[in-house]
């Protein structure tokens, strides 16, 4: 799976764009993009813990676990209090 970063589509395949510049023969720009906005766009995860697609901050583990900011908790030192 890959996400758009421009519209959080996601999807499973790139489109395949060829933009000419208004030429008549090449070489033309051959780029892939997001198929619903033509946007840029990156390889998804999912979360190990919720099985959410991440779309932000995530912790990987030494295991290779990802896990979304939505399921940690980060604290500065000294801030956690113990009970």
């Amino acid at each position: 799976m890959y996400i758009c970063l421009d519209c959080s589509n996601l999807f499973n395949n790139a489109v395949k764009f060829i933009e000419k510049h208004g030429f008549d023969s090449p070489p033309y720009e051959e780029y892939h993009a997001c198929p619903e906005c033509g946007g840029a766009y990156c390889e998804a995860y999912t979360c190990s813990v919720c099985e959410d697609y991440i779309l932000g901050d995530y912790i990987k583990t030494e295991m290779g676990d990802r896990i979304c900011n939505n399921c940690y908790m980060e604290y500065r030192f000294g801030e956690e209090k113990f009970e």
